[in-house]
């Protein structure tokens, strides 16, 4: 398979199949990433380490998750791969060995089946996926399921094998961007050329305020990485001395555990709107080695583009004075705010 991966990374790009939502796991450090179709996410989560990583998603009964790791040999394709995943999760007696299901796409090789979960007392069936392959020396296993699975939610999790696909990162280039954030407005700012776009996660609860996340990363450094979540505040933010207060004691934490020991708040010139942030380097890492997973560097920030609206801001790095980190910084204040139209009548 390693005679073809040149080839696939530069043309693959362009077989993806349109959706309305496509996630993205980056495998940063390695020189790709991951996409296929699925719902929008709530929450993600991962961990990177020098060979690989864990990825974690949710969006309510739907989960995903993928191991990246070296190969541990024994054959070197993705049906290698397959097998020796599959040889361990078969064993789980919760797979219900009548629903397994094998097929290949040109980038994967799938198993579908249904596993069944009694241990509470009450059955519980999930409907799940696993898509297996090699590449450039690492074993990929993306796993999805849905618990209590309607039709069309396995043939949602089909599709998301079908479209799966792994590619380079596009090549940067910075430029504003517009993000739709639900009631609130629409989002826009300039994502800086060294940043590449992740998942756009939103999460809605009862009784608790919708929120929207971007994520953003470095395609080269697993330690730099940049969050931003945007949702209404009960406490409106129209001077510079309200945020700041409130970032005062959001930061308090923060800043015990950090070289510098207090939040010394610098604003952040908004558009529209007030903002302020501050650096914090982490007392426990600033003398050791640089490892990937544990940034020692982080700007922590917020911004309040309308009264309303507040966004908490996390960009880490290993150095103060990255020229990534800066750029990441310094393009919060390109952040501008288009309001949802009111009804007709109303203000």
């Amino acid at each position: 398979m390693r005679h073809v991966i040149a080839a696939l990374l530069v043309s693959v790009i362009a077989s993806a199949v349109l959706h309305a939502e496509t996630l993205v796991i980056p495998v940063v450090g390695q020189g790709w990433r991951i996409k296929f179709e699925g719902p929008v996410l709530a929450v993600e989560s991962q961990h990177f380490d020098a060979d690989g990583l864990i990825y974690r998603g949710n969006a309510g009964r739907f989960n995903v998750s993928a191991i990246v790791e070296p190969q541990p040999g024994g054959g070197d394709d993705s049906k290698a791969c397959r097998d020796h995943f599959w040889q361990k999760a078969v064993q789980n007696p919760m797979v219900q060995k009548d629903s397994v299901k094998q097929w290949s796409t040109p980038m994967c090789e799938c198993v579908e089946y249904v596993t069944v979960d009694e241990s509470q007392g009450e059955k519980q069936t999930l409907a799940n996926i696993d898509c297996y392959f090699e590449l450039l020396g690492k074993w990929v296993d993306i796993h999805a399921s849905v618990i209590t699975p309607t039709d069309d939610d396995t043939r949602m999790l089909k599709k998301l094998g079908e479209s799966l696909i792994y590619c380079t990162f596009a090549r940067p280039k910075s430029e504003p961007q517009e993000f739709e954030m639900g009631a609130m407005g629409r989002l826009r700012f300039v994502v800086p050329a060294a940043w590449q776009l992740g998942n756009h996660c939103v999460t809605m609860g009862i009784g608790t305020a919708e929120q929207h996340s971007l994520a953003l990363f470095s395609p080269t450094d697993p330690n730099k990485t940049w969050k931003m979540t945007f949702f209404n505040s009960s406490m409106r933010y129209k001077t510079q001395k309200d945020i700041e207060v409130t970032a005062q004691n959001v930061q308090q934490a923060a800043a015990a555990h950090s070289v510098e020991g207090a939040a010394k708040m610098q604003e952040i010139k908004l558009k529209q709107g007030v903002g302020c942030q501050a650096v914090f380097t982490d007392a426990a890492l600033a003398e050791k080695p640089v490892e990937p997973g544990n940034a020692k560097v982080t700007c922590s920030g917020l911004v309040a583009p309308q009264p309303d609206v507040l966004g908490t801001v996390t960009i880490s790095a290993d150095d103060a004075k990255d020229a990534d980190f800066l750029a990441a910084i310094q393009a919060l204040e390109s952040i501008e705010w288009i309001t949802s139209k009111a009804p007709e009548g109303k203000e």
